[in-house]
């Protein structure tokens, strides 16, 4: 299983856009107002910092995964703990993201259907692709996927130029400051983080001594997209109503009408959208069953992939009065698993790599 660098770029940016542009724009307004793209730049600098620190890591143990080389680093049973909670968070993750995608589905295009039939159709398609070809037939669909999302993106912010009021970007920093600027960029540059994967992807990257360009570039592209977006909903909407708005980027698609002829750009836009929270869920099932695998002893991954296709099915069926449909993000994501997982943790393996002064070598199976 090898795919090339610039697969991983598309497989990365893909999975970046798919939810940072939909769930990080509206927080970021609410926080930092009309400053809002600000923050979101200012998250990509943070993104483009985790990600360098997860590349080194990666690269000193470049045929290893984390479960591998966190063992090597920190013994047996410490390393097996930082792995298991690292795949316990990535099944979280998977699961709220397989959960908001239902609702999302459920709430614009099929109002009366089950969440879990919505559910239990993309796991198939996970399943399928993973079975199919595992991390290369994903990267393949990326190819196709991401270019096919840039292109879209690109089209709607065309079509949306007749509704923009510049004069609701303004002011700039004068009614916000530094600190809600500050704030506002952990939404995004937490969802930025998730490029962390890449200590599990490494070891079936063909030349993984070329991952700094093409990685860093992944986070590049989707933040460029997101500061982008957030001035276009803000000077769409303006600061007010583009903070309540759950999915922004989508209302703003809604609200284009080019000459009473071009209009419903949202159905295609949710089509190509589905395409790429399918191409995120299938990395998180991969690294998933794969990483439980490695801390099971088990040899053949793919025996577990369809327990871990259960399990992250199963989470998220959990009723709306539990979790609701951003809690995750608000009350997980952000304060524990951005600091603890994306920032801390990397910094810590990396800092114990370079005190140990060696690379550790062992192939995947």
């Amino acid at each position: 299983m090898k795919i090339s660098p610039w697969q991983l770029f598309w497989m990365f940016t893909t999975l970046e856009i798919s939810m940072s542009i939909w769930l990080t724009v509206s927080p970021s307004i609410e926080i930092a107002r009309q400053d809002a793209w600000i923050s979101l730049l200012v998250a990509g600098v943070i993104g483009l910092f985790v990600t360098l620190i997860c590349i080194r890591v990666s690269q000193r143990h470049s045929s290893l995964t984390l479960v591998e080389f966190a063992q090597k680093l920190f013994g047996k049973w410490v390393g097996k703990l930082i792995g298991m909670l690292y795949i316990i968070m990535w099944f979280s993750v998977a699961s709220d993201i397989l959960r908001i995608f239902s609702l999302f589905i459920k709430q614009f295009l099929f109002h009366n259907t089950p969440i879990w039939v919505i559910a239990s159709l993309m796991v198939a398609a996970m399943v399928y692709i993973n079975l199919a070809g595992s991390i290369e037939a994903i990267a393949r669909f990326s190819e196709m996927a991401g270019p096919l999302l840039l292109v879209g993106i690109v089209i709607t912010f065309a079509l949306n130029l007749t509704n923009l009021h510049p004069s609701l970007i303004f002011p700039i920093y004068a009614d916000t400051g530094i600190q809600p600027i500050i704030k506002g960029s952990f939404v995004n540059a937490s969802f930025l983080g998730e490029s962390m994967m890449i200590m599990m992807l490494t070891p079936f990257i063909a030349n993984s001594q070329k991952l700094v360009k093409p990685t860093l570039l992944a986070i590049c592209v989707p933040s460029v997209v997101a500061v982008l977006t957030a001035i276009m909903v803000i000077m769409t909407f303006g600061a007010n109503i583009g903070s309540t708005l759950i999915f922004p980027y989508f209302s703003m698609v809604r609200f284009i009408n080019y000459l009473d002829f071009v209009q419903n750009m949202d159905v295609w836009i949710m089509f190509i959208w589905i395409f790429s929270v399918f191409v995120k869920l299938a990395i998180y099932l991969f690294i998933n069953s794969y990483g439980t695998a490695q801390l099971l002893g088990i040899k053949n991954w793919r025996r577990v992939l369809f327990y871990a296709a259960a399990v992250i099915f199963s989470i998220s069926l959990l009723p709306a009065n539990i979790i609701g449909m951003l809690d995750y993000a608000n009350f997980v994501w952000i304060p524990y698993i951005f600091p603890i997982f994306i920032v801390g943790l990397p910094l810590l393996l990396w800092l114990v790599s370079l005190i140990r002064g060696r690379s550790l070598v062992h192939e995947p199976n």
